[in-house]
């Protein structure tokens, strides 16, 4: 968890939120940064993400 804490702070920071007064913050900026704590929060398992087709999705063709 102490990774997801760094990149998480390192993605805060790369979005210009270091700061305390996040009523100043562009929407459009905080909603960025929403997206990237929801994304890792999907990539742990702690939540439901779009379920993506792998290329074991469906049967292979015959004669591979």
């Amino acid at each position: 968890m102490e990774q997801l804490a760094q990149h998480l702070a390192h993605e805060a920071r790369r979005l210009g939120l270091e700061s305390a007064d996040l009523q100043a913050a562009p929407p459009e900026t905080v909603q960025a940064f929403a997206q990237v704590v929801l994304a890792q929060l999907v990539a742990l398992g702690m939540l439901r993400g779009e379920t993506e087709v792998g290329c074991w999705a469906t049967p292979r063709a015959g004669g591979h």
